[in-house]
């Protein structure tokens, strides 16, 4: 499923776990290895554009490039020790905006980033150029947590998944986050966890509608979309649990994870809308800041 494996690298401490998982998903998958550093001009381009002034970006400091080159050679070093193909490049510009057009050049299927954790009172977990890929890129996005370099070594994160969840409501998004989930289940040898929320806060959305009536049509269709799951998972001989819960999702699916020692959550995003090209799902938006495993996006196109 993937054959290019993209890692954008800053070179900081907190791109590691990415580095860590995305390293690990080349070797399951036997996929090429991309490593991307991008010379960050964009205070300059922010600064030019309020004074109007004229400069020639091509004279940012060596030093930038440099630490570029030393920072993807790191990576291409370990993936070769794994016997994978890595290709390295050192692009200057915007990052979320050069990504996005490595992404598109080279054929990625699948981008491994690192997050910088909860910052502030608002707990905005996404740094803003991970942020900006996951809402905008057609593929793929894992984002890990940087702080799960002090959680696990690089050893256990070479054991593998051994518990992959995939939280859906029969969504177009959610149906495509399944048929990741279970190749990721397949080449893992991983138990899939399939779980449905019967959402409580969509009473408020359907007037006239008695809870009791609510409760049973969403039950009713949470039954049919894990059995669903359940049948597709079966058919590849892959071990499956299912669960159908009630609550607040992102709150449901966090307790899950800690029940269960999920590894990776798996997740469909409803593609873009409006003006604002605002990505994520409330939902996935909330697992994202809060979740303290892997979180793969799948958009919904």
């Amino acid at each position: 499923m993937y054959t290019d494996i993209l890692i954008p690298t800053d070179g900081s401490d907190n791109v590691e776990p990415a580095i860590q998982y995305g390293l690990d998903l080349a070797r399951r998958y036997d996929a090429t290895v991309h490593a991307l550093h991008v010379v960050d001009s964009s205070p300059i381009e922010r600064k030019l554009d309020l004074t109007a002034l004229e400069t020639d970006l091509e004279t940012l400091p060596d030093t930038w490039y440099e630490a570029g080159d030393a920072a993807t050679q790191q990576i291409a070093t370990r993936a070769a020790e794994h016997g994978l193909d890595a290709i390295t490049e050192v692009r200057r510009g915007i990052p979320a905006r050069e990504i996005a057009s490595y992404i598109t050049d080279t054929g990625i299927d699948l981008v491994c980033m690192g997050t910088r954790g909860h910052t502030g009172l608002d707990r905005v977990l996404l740094g803003s150029v991970t942020t900006r890929i996951v809402r905008t890129v057609d593929i793929p996005v894992l984002s890990v947590k940087s702080k799960l370099t002090e959680a696990l070594s690089e050893s256990e994160i070479q054991g593998g998944f051994e518990n992959i969840l995939v939280p859906t409501d029969g969504s177009k998004p959610a149906r495509e986050a399944v048929t990741h989930a279970l190749d990721l289940a397949r080449t893992y040898d991983a138990t899939l966890h399939a779980l449905y929320v019967v959402d409580r806060g969509a009473y408020a959305s359907r007037p006239g509608w008695t809870w009791d009536e609510l409760q049973q049509v969403l039950e009713q269709n949470g039954e049919t979309v894990v059995e669903d799951v359940q049948s597709r998972a079966a058919a590849d001989g892959i071990s499956v649990a299912a669960e159908i819960t009630h609550g607040v999702p992102h709150q449901a699916i966090e307790e899950y994870c800690n029940q269960h020692g999920i590894d990776i959550v798996v997740m469909g995003t409803h593609g873009r809308s409006g003006l604002t090209r605002q990505l994520i799902g409330s939902v996935t938006e909330r697992v994202l800041r809060s979740s303290d495993v892997p979180v793969l996006t799948i958009r919904g196109v």
